[in-house]
């Protein structure tokens, strides 16, 4: 059931967590005859757009899925960046769509901050000289405090994302709103190991049919990968980000365009696996908030071993 009468409102939100999957959970669910995407996957609405005045953010919210028909069960966003943002972003969500499904995919928390980095640097978002140990230095530098943003010459989000590594100080949030049967917990490593069995379990989460998925093509998306011409991926990152709502709604037509793309400008895809002394300096930091998520979520079990 939508959450207003008259309108769709999202009433299941993918909301985390970044490199963890969201991007290919988000598009393999968008063909299910059962589920509607929104027009663009990261609305980021709760985060960037949410006023308090009911009214007017029922309008605003409801623009990205107005291509929903009122049959389909199943309205939906992907916004991982809500995650990191609980602490205002559940109220808000609570405020307008009570009822809405939370799915938070979670990732081994040193893996996801390198991968995200590697990301960020790809996208041009951080400097492609600036090194992963620095990168740590200047997030630890922030997170406690001794230095800002204009300090380190980093935007402020990329320095939280080592924060928001320490999943259970955000997720608590929604799990003071929320009831335990609308938040689902999942793991980026089991998607990884058995994708099949991570969907089917999903569709029962969200009561559709797992059967559509028997026999489908998972492709990897939004893979991370190194560019050879930076002013070339500069102009294909800005027409990505404009052209998102019309090719949301042909994937067929993104994917040859990126495999095209890929063939003139990729370098290479993924990245260097991390060095033991940044994994050792991470797992140090992120032990304490590991025990905390494992109190939080009780007995799923945590498939890492940092």
């Amino acid at each position: 059931m939508k959450e207003i009468s008259g309108v769709n409102l999202a009433n299941f939100i993918i909301a985390g967590t970044e490199k963890a999957g969201t991007t290919s959970i988000f598009t393999y669910l968008s063909t299910h005859p059962s589920v509607c995407g929104s027009t663009v996957k990261e609305t980021d609405f709760f985060r960037n757009s949410f006023t308090g005045n009911r009214e007017k953010d029922i309008v605003s919210y409801s623009n990205y899925f107005e291509r929903c028909s009122p049959e389909i069960p199943i309205v939906m966003e992907a916004s991982p960046g809500y995650l990191g943002s609980g602490a205002e972003v559940a109220a808000r969500i609570h405020t307008l769509v009570p009822k809405t499904k939370l799915l938070f995919i979670l990732r081994n928390p040193i893996d996801r901050i390198y991968s995200s980095f590697n990301f960020h640097v790809g996208k041009l978002n951080l400097d492609s000289d600036l090194s992963f140990e620095k990168y740590i230095d200047k997030c630890i530098a922030y997170d406690s405090g001794q230095r800002t943003p204009a300090e380190l010459g980093i935007k402020e989000w990329y320095l939280k994302i080592i924060s928001f590594g320490r999943y259970a100080d955000y997720l608590k949030y929604y799990y003071q709103l929320f009831p335990e049967n609308q938040i689902k917990i999942m793991f980026f490593e089991n998607m990884s190991q058995d994708i099949d069995g991570f969907m089917c379990e999903l569709c029962q989460f969200l009561e559709i049919s797992p059967d559509y998925f028997n026999g489908y093509d998972f492709r990897r998306i939004n893979v991370t990968y190194e560019s050879k011409l930076k002013w070339l991926h500069k102009i294909a990152v800005y027409f990505n980000a404009k052209s998102e709502r019309f090719l949301r709604q042909r994937p067929e037509l993104k994917q040859l365009m990126v495999k095209l793309y890929k063939k003139i400008n990729q370098a290479r895809e993924g990245y260097d696996e991390i060095s033991d002394e940044n994994r050792d300096r991470l797992k140090q930091y992120y032990l304490p908030s590991i025990t905390a998520l494992q109190t939080l979520i009780g007995t799923k079990n945590i498939p890492w071993n940092i």
